[in-house]
């Protein structure tokens, strides 16, 4: 039913609808009621394919409504638009709540460096969003989403504390990053120590000093380990990776650009190696690529995959 619906949206976007196929799409509507929430759904993504033309991505409803598609093939293709479009504009919908409430914050593939008035400095990462409550009795970080590097300078007054879904990070004198991922909060300390509190741990607070990594859940320590690095790579605009596996890689990378960036299931334990500029991430894709002898297939610049190439016969 969902089909025929799609296939009801295709027959209506031609230029001359006859009286004959509105009245036959009118009967089809009526003649069960599972077909008018097939329709309504169909309207959905129709609006919704509006919305992606509007905000700058017609291309990709172009490629995925253009009229040399056959029938089939253009079905395909909604039902895939819909089925990315659906999980996109959730993800928007949340970052533009984030945005909203938030004092800083940094678009896909953007970095920002900041100041605040105490002097601590703050480089926000891609696609982040923070609050801040700076007064006579707090200093504190909300991380929204994303990631932040902060270097604090020295007070003599209150602590800095950020605050993620997970708990809470407590320093007076520190250089530390921090990254909100779903369900779990990443740390590591380049400089001084501070302390962190899971929200729901039950336990005294956690104390880690510099070269010191650790992830949390609401519920405690999720780990604990050493880390070599003076600073995130991604702060100097870099992406390193040394044996990272392919579908790991290809996933962090993605972060720094919008759409779909992956490759086959195949391919995904395949070793990368390799100082990458973030800057231009059309480029680190294909020589990657090209370093693996693997093929870039693109269906628009907004959804990339890495696939096997092709012998030439």
């Amino acid at each position: 039913m969902a089909e025929q619906a799609m296939q009801w949206q295709l027959e209506l976007l031609e230029p001359d609808v006859s009286a004959t196929t509105l009245a036959a799409w009118q009967r089809w509507r009526l003649a069960h009621p599972l077909h008018e929430t097939a329709w309504q759904r169909a309207e959905a993504l129709s609006q919704r394919l509006q919305q992606v033309r509007s905000q700058g991505h017609s291309e990709l409803a172009r490629a995925t409504l253009g009229p040399n598609l056959g029938r089939r093939r253009a079905l395909k293709h909604l039902g895939l638009l819909l089925a990315v479009g659906t999980a996109a504009w959730a993800t928007r919908d949340s970052a533009l709540v984030q945005d909203w409430s938030a004092d800083y914050s940094t678009r896909v593939g953007q970095q920002r460096r900041l100041t605040l008035a105490d002097q601590t400095r703050v480089q926000l990462n891609t696609d982040t969003a923070i609050a801040l409550a700076f007064d006579r009795q707090q200093r504190r970080i909300k991380l929204l989403r994303g990631e932040l590097l902060l270097t604090l300078a020295r007070q003599d007054g209150l602590a800095l504390q950020v605050e993620t879904a997970e708990g809470w990070i407590d320093a007076s004198t520190a250089s530390f990053s921090v990254r909100q991922l779903a369900g779990r909060t990443e740390l590591t300390v380049y400089q001084g120590h501070l302390s962190l509190r899971p929200r729901h741990g039950g336990q005294p607070a956690l104390s880690l000093g510099a070269g010191e990594q650790a992830g949390f859940s609401r519920d405690g320590l999720l780990q604990r380990q050493t880390q070599n690095a003076t600073q995130p790579a991604w702060s100097q605009g870099m992406l390193v990776a040394q044996g990272q596996p392919l579908a790991q890689f290809l996933a962090e990378l993605g972060r720094y650009r919008p759409g779909h960036l992956g490759c086959d299931p195949g391919l995904a334990q395949l070793p990368v190696s390799g100082t990458f500029p973030l800057a231009d991430t059309d480029r680190v894709v294909f020589a990657v690529a090209q370093t693996l002898q693997l093929e870039v297939r693109q269906f628009t610049r907004y959804w990339v995959t890495l696939k096997p190439r092709t012998a030439l016969g």
